[in-house]
């Protein structure tokens, strides 16, 4: 569904943000987008919306070119950001004033959402919290009926019990015809979610995987010793013991702590070469 072919851009001359990357993303699934500050998470997620235009490369969103932003890809194309202004107006009069846009938009999934995020619809948008308008927010996304999600830190802002209700939300509306992609730093939040990952560091992409790929080749555990250092890859201390990510010897199925691969990633990323396919990484 989205071909990214050897796709660089920058906002100064030769200083890429991202530096001729490749990335191919089905439909079906969710993927994480994970990096430090400034490595070009949100820059990517404008680039897939058609917000900005790639310097070199090329970028393939079903079919169609985002940087034309045709009605046709622009009406399956749904971003959620980090920041943002809401009208003067009521919930029920925002959804009422931009569902047209969207031809597949779901009364039925939005006022859902609404009920799960205990939103009023005569609520006013500008008495609400910044909190209360992500949920708003969230609530049209989800609701939009877009085969392409694209959320920026959807996490901000929202409560224990809101995150909760984030997660079985979006879960009910991802099949086999729709791709989510969440850009974030708060990966615990989303980690159930997941079932691909993206690390991007140094203007590169330094992992591509599915879940299902990782957790055959990685697991984590948390012990009082640290393990045998042929099995041992990266360790933390934690109070008590060691948080450590281990090689998948014996392919044991188990968790893998996504927060704890990516510290990983950042501090030894010869990981990546010694431990996985070469087809998982760039």
């Amino acid at each position: 569904m989205i071909d990214v072919q050897s796709m660089s851009f920058s906002y100064r001359k030769n200083r890429p943000v991202l530096d001729r990357i490749n990335l191919q993303m089905e439909a079906g699934g969710v993927y994480g987008v994970l990096g430090a500050n400034g490595v070009g998470k949100t820059t990517l997620l404008h680039l897939l919306g058609g917000l900005l235009f790639p310097t070199a490369g090329n970028i393939s969103v079903d079919g169609k070119k985002p940087m034309l932003r045709q009605p046709s890809f622009l009406e399956q194309v749904y971003y959620v950001p980090v920041e943002f202004d809401l009208p003067r107006v009521t919930v029920q009069a925002y959804q009422k004033r931009y569902a047209p846009f969207y031809p597949h938009f779901s009364i039925t999934s939005w006022l859902h959402a609404l009920e799960t995020f205990r939103l009023a619809a005569d609520a006013s948008l500008s008495d609400l919290s910044f909190g209360q308008k992500k949920k708003v927010i969230l609530s049209f996304a989800i609701a939009s009926g877009c085969q392409i999600l694209l959320f920026d830190e959807p996490t901000d802002g929202l409560d224990i019990p809101s995150k909760d209700s984030f997660r079985r939300l979006l879960s009910a509306r991802i099949d086999e015809q729709r791709l989510a992609i969440i850009a974030t730093h708060h990966v615990h939040d989303v980690a159930m979610l997941l079932d691909h990952l993206i690390v991007l560091k140094a203007q590169h992409v330094l992992l591509e995987s599915s879940l299902e790929q990782l957790t055959t080749h990685l697991r984590t555990v948390t012990t009082v010793q640290l393990p045998d250092a042929d099995e041992l890859l990266y360790s933390e201390r934690i109070p008590g013991g060691h948080h450590c990510l281990l090689r998948n010897t014996q392919g044991q199925e188990g968790p893998l702590d996504l927060e704890l691969l990516f510290k990983a990633l950042q501090s030894h990323p010869e990981i990546i070469q010694n431990s996985l396919p070469y087809e998982q990484h760039i």
